[in-house]
């Protein structure tokens, strides 16, 4: 076993048949996108093969692995990173008005007061979510507790002091620290759809691993959402934007991300309803990147925060652009440019965060070491 690396059975083994084709170097499944062959164009020399009849419970790696995985062991801190820093990049504006201000780089004091690189409640519950997610499940009541040591004993954040708290979820740990059960902690009015479940949902993507089911996938992320948003709204626009982040983490560039995303839902998404559908309509029906500025609204609800989201990762093209471009929308920036960051930081990788933002990120280290830790699924994940 000397210089093999062991892996359980991938994202890509979990939903082949024995013939499926794949690339011999970096395992990508190859799919077949209107009649047309799509290899995996972040490996550089994909060869398509027949799998043999059975497949393997393992798989080991001699030597170098493919430029794929080597890139793919970043993902996880990628998008923790991405979060992080899109957040701190907006909390000393949140709640200015657009085009009173505009960021360039990483600042400090202003609306909270707190020093540069701070980063509030969006990056605190993603870290939470994070660190309470094991290989095997994921357990609904151990995500709680997080939230509320966060919540009562300031875990999670940089500086020993819990700033910035949405209402919905300050409500929902009330709940929580009441005894009512994670699944009906969550809000459930029309008037329940800020986006504090949006601003935290992201690492579920690293436990989609293996999951083929889209019911499936929407069951967990409604019950993670509900933990303090259950509202409809807040749980599709947490499914679909967890959907965009499966996409990317898998190594799709954005437009093929997005083309994917907008035609499965075009296929039809039952376990979804029409009404509720149609507050996406400029997302999914439409391209968003085609909108002029003017059209995007930068607010805390749930739907707006998606949409400048999608808009500002849409009409950029590096990480550093996507989320100065959401931060300067202005109104609750933070969560605007946390939202947009996971998707940039995924997409784009963790070169592509620029290292000094990064270095002046407060409490660096544990935000790296959730984000290292976090568990990979496509390592440990075995397929029945």
């Amino acid at each position: 076993m000397s210089g093999k690396r062991p892996r359980w059975e991938s994202e890509m083994f979990a939903s082949i048949g024995p013939n499926a084709v794949a690339c011999k170097t970096c395992m990508f499944r190859s799919a077949v996108i209107n009649g047309h062959q799509q290899d995996n164009a972040d490996c550089g020399n994909c060869e398509i093969y027949e799998y043999p009849e059975s497949k393997p419970n393992e798989v080991y790696f001699d030597g170098a692995e493919c430029e794929f995985y080597e890139k793919a062991d970043d993902r996880p801190l990628a998008l923790i990173m991405g979060v992080a820093v899109g957040d701190a990049l907006g909390v000393p504006v949140e709640f200015k008005k657009r085009g009173t201000f505009y960021v360039t780089d990483m600042q400090g004091y202003g609306t909270h007061n707190q020093p540069a690189g701070t980063w509030s409640d969006d990056t605190s519950l993603t870290l939470a979510l994070a660190d309470n997610l094991l290989p095997e499940s994921y357990e609904l009541s151990d995500i709680a507790w997080g939230f509320i040591n966060w919540y009562d004993k300031a875990a999670y954040t940089p500086h020993g002091k819990v700033f910035d708290v949405g209402n919905a979820t300050a409500e929902a740990i009330k709940r929580l620290k009441k005894g009512v059960t994670p699944e009906k902690a969550g809000g459930t009015g029309e008037r329940d759809n800020g986006n504090g479940s949006l601003m935290r949902i992201a690492p579920l993507t690293f436990y989609m691993f293996g999951i083929r089911e889209a019911e499936e996938r929407f069951r967990i992320v409604r019950d993670v959402s509900s933990l303090t948003h259950a509202h409809e709204w807040s749980v599709a626009a947490c499914y679909i934007y967890v959907e965009m982040l499966n996409k990317l983490r898998m190594g799709r560039k954005k437009k093929a991300a997005y083309a994917e995303l907008r035609e499965d839902f075009a296929r039809g998404v039952p376990f979804i309803s029409k009404a509720t559908l149609g507050k996406f309509v400029r997302i999914l029906e439409n391209d968003i990147s085609t909108l002029p500025e003017e059209e995007i609204r930068s607010s805390g609800f749930v739907v707006d925060t998606l949409e400048a989201a999608f808009w500002c990762f849409m009409t950029t093209d590096n990480y550093k652009d996507a989320v100065l471009k959401a931060v300067n929308l202005g109104d609750d920036t933070d969560t605007t440019g946390a939202v947009t960051g996971a998707l940039a930081g995924l997409a784009y990788g963790l070169d592509s965060i620029p290292q000094e933002w990064r270095e002046q990120l407060a409490a660096y280290d544990e935000v790296r070491r959730i984000a290292v830790a976090m568990p990979r699924w496509d390592y440990f994940r075995k397929i029945a």
